[in-house]
Formats: structure tokens, sequence, C-alpha cells
């Protein structure tokens, strides 16, 4: 009897033991290894059906990080949705048809996903959660009227699963176009799959594949604090 007790004791110390290390989160600012942090560029795609557009209702996101082998391991979000069309900030396309043009794009809905494996790292396996905001600004160059190059700056916000809604994320990030469907390309099976709007399934027809660079994470209000994570001096960088 005294031996049984004595391992049940054990036990619910071990477990005790395991779940004293489970906690949200670290607080802190995480940069991406372009800007001299240790948080892994990414990848990402925008899906949509026949008939549709990256600029028009039903574009889809899928995206992750990339290690140089890998997608997904370290971070993801995926599932965003544009419901309305594109707004045309800045319009600098001559006569010719030869210029710029800036656009801003809302996203809805959608997830986020970082590995307990991350800087981040206070215990959990995992740290899901739900996108709250997603914004692209999206700058397209035209030649003859035909897109031939784009680059995004990205601004998202999201919480996490199982803490209080203050537990946050902001994400800031620069993505730069590698290829389009309609520009009558093929996507590498090394960029994430186009998803479809009303499903999240990865059947879309059409769509882009972006790289994601200069990204810059930070996580806030969560109750603890990395103390080696990069400085805001890093995040001023982003807007010089």
């Amino acid at each position: 009897m005294k031996r049984s007790s004595y391992k049940f004791l054990s036990f619910a110390l071990l477990l005790t033991a395991g779940y004293a290390l489970a906690g949200p989160p670290l607080d802190g600012v995480y940069q991406s290894t372009d800007l001299g942090g240790n948080i892994d560029v990414g990848r990402y795609s925008e899906g949509w059906d026949a008939g549709g557009g990256a600029l028009m209702p039903g574009s889809t996101l899928n995206a992750g990080s990339w290690d140089g082998a890998n997608f997904g391991l370290g971070w993801r979000y995926w599932c965003a949705t544009t419901l309305s069309p594109a707004t045309v900030l800045v319009d600098n396309v001559n006569a010719n048809g030869d210029g710029n043009r800036t656009y801003m794009q809302t996203f809805v809905g959608g997830f986020i996903w970082l590995s307990g494996a991350g800087p981040w790292a206070n215990g959990d396996p995992d740290y899901p959660g739900v996108i709250d905001t997603y914004t692209e600004f999206e700058t397209i160059q035209y030649v003859n009227w035909q897109p031939v190059a784009a680059v995004t700056n990205v601004q998202a916000t999201g919480h996490f699963d199982n803490y209080p809604s203050n537990c946050l994320t902001f994400a800031v990030g620069n993505g730069s176009q590698v290829g389009s469907t309609d520009w009558g390309m093929t996507k590498p099976a090394d960029y994430p799959d186009f998803l479809q709007a009303t499903t999240c399934d990865p059947v879309a027809p059409n769509g882009a594949w972006w790289d994601m660079l200069t990204l810059t994470l930070t996580i806030s209000g969560c109750g603890t604090t990395d103390t080696d994570v990069s400085t805001w001096g890093g995040v001023k960088s982003l807007f010089r």
C-alpha cells in the first residue's frame, strides 16, 4: 500500500512538473534571418477560382516559414480571404499603360500557428490562434497595361487560443511576387498550395506565389518576456 501510494504521488508530481513548464509564448520582438534575427523567412500563395484574381474577392492566403528545404515548420498562417475588390491608393500608370499602382487589400478570417520550438517557446507544444486583422499594401508594376512585377507590405494581428484575448501577436513583413498563373506560369511544388475560399482545401486552380522577407513578429500581453529578442531599432529599420 505504501509503495502504491508512493508511485501515485511520484506520478502526480511528474504531471504537475510537466504542466508547470507550459505557458503562453514569450513576449518579445522576433525578426527573420535577413534582418539578423532568428526566425525563418517565408513563402506564401494567394489562390482563387476560375474568373477570380489577386485583387478580387475570393483570394485566399496560405503562408508559412521556409528554411530552405521545409515549409511551415516554424510559423504559419492560412485561410484569410478577401470579400471585396482591392482599393487603388496610388495610380502612376501613364497613357501608354506603363507605371505602377498601389492597392490596399483587406483579408478576413484565417488562422495562425507558431511552433512550440521557436524562440518564443515557453512549454506548450505549439501555439495555435486566429487572425484578427490582415491588410496588404501591394504595388504592381505595369508595362503596356500588363503586370510584370509586384511587391507588398503585410500588416496583421492575431491572438492565441487557450489564452486571454490580450495575448496578441503583431506581424509586419514584405513580400516579393515570384510568379502567377495569370502570367502563364506554373507554381513550383515547393511553394504552398492554392487554397479555395469557401473550404480552405488546397484545390484552387489559379493563384500567385510569393517570397516573404524582412518579417517582424511581435508578441505582447502574454505575461512573460524573452530578454534575448531583437530590439526596437530593428523594427524601426523596416520603415526607413
